[in-house]
């Protein structure tokens, strides 16, 4: 008798507990639950490029280099290629609409540049943040994640399929050396652009100095991480041309191919009946020449003079000073920073005896 109570019991708690198990299964996949999806359901479809090799549609692609090297001609001479369906890529001969957050250049300068690179202006908006109050409308800035609702709506009014941001850190709160700032920001846009099957391509910088060109894009690595397709720009120091490779292609086998193109200078008439000169691209093609090679060997032509030239303008006191500007800060932590910016050792301990 004790026995079949026992055997009763048990069978009404194996009832309870898959009840209690279906119950959880429910409640579970109405929010935050784990998933095991079989490979067999997953469908393959072929990666697609806006611009073949180099810009991938549904990804985020960084273009990196030091200030001045064309980084921004370089996406606006794209970008103009694109509006008019001129890029290899899955919109070949479609021309696409496209949209620009420059915060460095006025839209006054990024039209002129547009302008010189042949652009369909029709096709090309310039996305900004603004605030208006009693009347009156001022630029805040864009901040990313927070403001992607609202350009999430932009992108999907105006059919754009490539959108520029120069540079990408200016939208970024938090530090931009940190791995969770970054990919708390990064993510999301990420998101944003598989979402949609847009191109997103930021413009980023490098630090100083010399060595491996990969280790040398600014912030935390990852930015590296997350980009899908990142390419290096230098500036030929003996030439006077730019060379750009592709670092990174995770959805082709382009990665270390390499690229060079010259600049040179454009009249566009102003809506003021004056003249503004701005860069073009010109003479784009393949080349056999590295960003590693032509950075390291403008670095070591020119080191001994940049030193010389650092000591006579004071630039290390100068970031010396600028970086104690917010209070005290132990050496280790301005050894660390003053490295990223391609100072020395001996050249910070020098500033700190001069200040």
């Amino acid at each position: 008798m004790s026995l079949t109570i026992e055997s009763t019991r048990k069978q009404h708690a194996l009832a309870d507990y898959a009840t209690r198990n279906i119950d959880m299964q429910v409640a579970q996949c109405e929010g935050r639950h784990a998933e095991a999806l079989s490979a067999s359901d997953v469908r393959i479809v072929r990666p697609r490029f806006l611009d073949d090799p180099m810009i991938p549609l549904g990804v985020i692609t960084l273009i990196s280099g030091r200030a001045g090297v064309s980084k921004s001609t370089l996406s606006i001479h794209r970008a103009a290629m694109a509006t008019c369906g001129r890029l290899e890529g899955d919109y070949k001969g479609r021309p696409i609409n496209v949209a620009f957050s420059a915060t460095e250049d006025s839209l006054s300068m990024q039209k002129a540049r547009l302008v010189a690179a042949d652009a369909d202006m029709s096709k090309v908006r310039f996305i900004t943040m603004q605030d208006t109050h009693d009347g009156i409308t001022t630029d805040t800035g864009m901040t990313i994640p927070d403001d992607l609702p609202m350009i999430r709506r932009i992108i999907k009014d105006n059919d754009i399929k490539l959108w520029i941001i120069d540079p990408i850190t200016s939208c970024i709160t938090g530090d931009t050396n940190k791995r969770d700032d970054v990919r708390t920001a990064l993510d999301p846009l990420a998101a944003l652009a598989d979402d949609l099957g847009i191109a997103i391509v930021g413009i980023l910088h490098f630090n100083k100095g010399g060595g491996y060109s990969s280790d040398k894009v600014s912030g935390s690595h990852a930015f590296r991480d997350i980009a899908r397709s990142l390419i290096l720009v230098v500036r030929d120091d003996d030439t006077g041309d730019c060379v750009m490779t592709i670092d990174k292609s995770s959805y082709s086998m382009a990665q270390g191919t390499s690229y060079s193109y010259a600049l040179m200078s454009c009249d566009v008439p102003t809506d003021d009946g004056d003249i503004a000169s701005v860069p073009k691209v010109t003479g784009f093609m393949r080349s056999d020449r590295d960003v590693n090679e032509v950075l390291n060997r403008n670095y070591s032509q020119s080191s001994g003079v940049e030193v010389a030239e650092r000591a006579e303008r004071n630039e290390v006191i100068g970031w010396l000073v600028d970086y104690l500007s917010s209070g005290p800060a132990a050496f280790a932590e301005i050894e660390k920073a003053a490295k990223a910016e391609g100072y020395t050792k001996k050249q910070l301990r020098n500033a700190k005896q001069r200040a």
